[in-house]
């Protein structure tokens, strides 16, 4: 039987929303989800970037539009649903950006031949959450960027409102996500959103202890409160514009409204700084019916978070899973002939193996052929990622970066590439800035500094790229020259079925 009726996964857009339907489709032909009666996945409208809240308020119109109920709290209240935010471009974990961070590769064996990914770890844990209170419906909402490990048994969901799930943290800890002011009887009575530890002691988030309650980025919603957001902001008119323009985050513009002892002004100042672009008007708007939604918390014991949104996490975050301090993660790999891989601290996985790999420390080397001996230095960072070129013929993307680089800054704000500063990367290659960027806002994400191979072993002609000062003036030549692409144009290029099918068939 069912538990579930309703799995929703959200994606940033309908191209990631097909990858995500095919590895969904995947795992229900294979019965690993029987406890839900149906799954699906939702991208966000437009393709533009909503928010969490507004794509959970997304989800929920694409449920009562399957129904084909007309007053939504009375169909909601028969319903659990599990909504999975899982969207994003990926820009701080390039490597997986064809997959998304929730099917990102981890250690770990599977019994159907799929290789384990950050969903199938992940999930499980939310559908084994408890129910809510019979006749209420349940909706639970969850990112799904991180695992969290927690035990759930002794776990209530079943008060009227919002029930969110907290665990007692380092405020120096708690100053980087959002924190729960603890009211009576598991009530709260405010919301923060990442607030410094001298603002959690003037809002009482600090217990006796000296621990500070964190959210752990999981709630559950009943009937009446999933219809309030619907009824506050629903996608017609001009609430629809709104969201569209400015987005609508579950925490910041919702959350922060919420607890009994939030007023008008709390809301609009922790709102706007945390980077609300609503309005004060707007904003006022809607605090009455956000602020009447009873709030509540369920502090978890012993819980756990595993974050896999950078480069460097990967690696942290998978060596923590299989409690191992330090050595190398070797996943979905095919290793023959004269194969080894040495080294401290890094991340191998998707590749195929007949050659030495020899590491020199906090390494990621994803999608690539070894078949000579190949060494990369201390922080290298290697991923070949299949895909089409921008005439639609069959290429390889070939991806040199450093494990610290961001993709997603700007040369304002201090962007690197292969370990310096971008700017001087591309003064030591030689090439004029208009010939990396044709966008006004300069970032490492739009930035033509990837060229693309017809073999998927060229990518040896540009191991250069970590040193730039070593190259050759023939292999300066070669790069401006060179068709080159940016990771947003990859982003979309990729051959994501590829992807897949190159870890399948290794296993």
């Amino acid at each position: 039987m069912s538990s579930w009726d309703y799995l929703i996964v959200t994606a940033s857009n309908a191209r990631q929303a097909r990858a995500y339907e095919a590895q969904l489709r995947l795992r229900r032909e294979l019965g690993l989800l029987p406890q839900v009666r149906e799954s699906f996945v939702v991208a966000d409208l437009e393709g533009r970037r909503i928010g969490s809240g507004g794509s959970t308020v997304y989800c929920l119109a694409q449920v009562i539009e399957r129904e084909r109920a007309q007053v939504a709290e009375d169909v909601l209240r028969r319903l659990r649903i599990l909504i999975v935010h899982a969207g994003g471009d990926s820009r701080r974990l390039p490597a997986y950006g064809p997959c998304g961070k929730i099917f990102v590769p981890v250690p770990g064996e599977t019994q159907t031949g799929l290789p384990a990914t950050l969903f199938d770890l992940l999930v499980p844990e939310f559908l084994g959450l408890p129910q809510g209170a019979p006749g209420r419906g349940q909706i639970v909402v969850a990112s799904g960027d991180a695992l969290v490990r927690f035990d759930a048994s002794n776990v209530r969901l079943d008060r009227p409102g919002m029930t969110v799930l907290g665990s007692n943290a380092e405020p120096a800890e708690a100053s980087r996500h959002g924190v729960y002011c603890l009211g009576a009887d598991d009530s709260i009575a405010l919301y923060l959103q990442k607030p410094a530890v001298e603002e959690q002691k003037a809002a009482g988030a600090i217990n006796a202890a000296g621990k500070t309650a964190l959210d752990l980025g999981v709630m559950s919603l009943d009937a009446e409160a999933a219809a309030v957001l619907l009824n506050r902001f629903a996608f017609a008119g001009e609430a629809r514009d709104w969201i569209l323009q400015h987005g609508l985050d579950l925490y910041r513009e919702i959350c922060c409204a919420m607890g009994s002892a939030a007023t008008a002004e709390s809301y609009i100042r922790s709102a706007r700084g945390s980077g609300s672009t609503w309005s004060e008007e707007m904003l006022a708007e809607v605090y009455p019916a956000l602020r009447a939604i009873p709030f509540h918390v369920q502090l978890v014991p012993d819980s756990s978070f595993l974050h896999f949104g950078s480069t460097r996490q990967l690696v942290e975050s998978g060596l923590a899973l299989v409690e191992q301090v330090e050595g190398t993660l070797a996943i979905n790999n095919s290793m023959a002939g004269g194969a080894t891989i040495t080294g401290p601290d890094s991340w191998v996985e998707g590749c195929r193996l007949s050659a030495p790999l020899e590491l020199a420390g906090w390494n990621v080397v994803v999608g690539v052929d070894v078949d000579e001996p190949l060494r990369l230095p201390r922080e290298a960072c290697l991923d070949v990622l299949r895909g089409r070129d921008r005439r639609g013929g069959a290429v390889w993307f070939v991806r040199c970066y450093g494990i610290r680089d961001q993709f997603k800054d700007s040369i304002a704000q201090g962007a690197r590439f292969c370990g310096r500063p971008l700017l001087d990367w591309i003064l030591a290659v030689g090439i004029a800035p208009e010939e990396v960027w044709t966008e006004q806002e300069r970032s490492l994400w739009n930035a033509r500094v990837f060229p693309a191979e017809r073999d998927a072993g060229g990518y040896r002609r540009w191991l250069w790229m970590y040193a730039p000062e070593s190259a050759s003036e023939e292999e300066k030549r070669a790069f401006i020259s060179a068709e080159r692409y940016s990771a947003a144009e990859m982003a979309i290029l990729a051959d994501q079925e590829a992807f897949h099918l190159r870890r399948i068939e290794m296993r």
